[in-house]
């Protein structure tokens, strides 16, 4: 397709109306999908609750085995309290190593290159705004 030909009018309404569509579907597709996910949550708890006061770890029957499994969430309520402990105790194995991507970003802006051993890349993906008033 050549770009200087299109009717770029034409091309955001249709990208604007099409990723309505996908919303809409994806709206209805979570209310109709609720209730067998709402059961699916009652079963799941009825299933731990047996695991639970039966002491088993796991059940096998003819239908397949229910196992229990420890999902666990770790986030910063003091992020400073966090920071401090960990200078203060040199408890560096108490956070991740990664890069921080707004960081290196200024870095490279000053420094007009890359902190050793970070890789960088970008790329571009459009992005549409619906027209005000529609």
């Amino acid at each position: 397709m050549d770009d200087t030909r299109i009717d770029i009018n034409l091309r955001v309404e249709q990208y604007v109306k099409l990723r309505d569509k996908i919303s809409e579907i994806k709206d209805r597709h979570k209310t109709e999908l609720k209730p067998f996910n709402d059961m699916l949550e009652h079963l799941g708890g009825v299933l731990l609750q047996h695991l639970e006061s039966t002491n088993q770890e796991a059940s096998r029957c003819a239908s397949g085995t229910v196992y229990r499994s420890l999902d666990e969430s770790v986030s910063l309520a003091d992020p400073e309290a966090f920071m401090d402990y960990i200078t203060n105790n040199n408890a560096w194995e108490l956070m991740d190593r990664r890069a921080n991507k707004t960081a290196v970003k200024a870095f490279i802006e000053e420094h007009k290159s890359l902190p050793p051993g970070v890789n960088y890349s970008s790329t571009f993906k459009v992005g549409v705004r619906r027209a005000s008033g529609k």
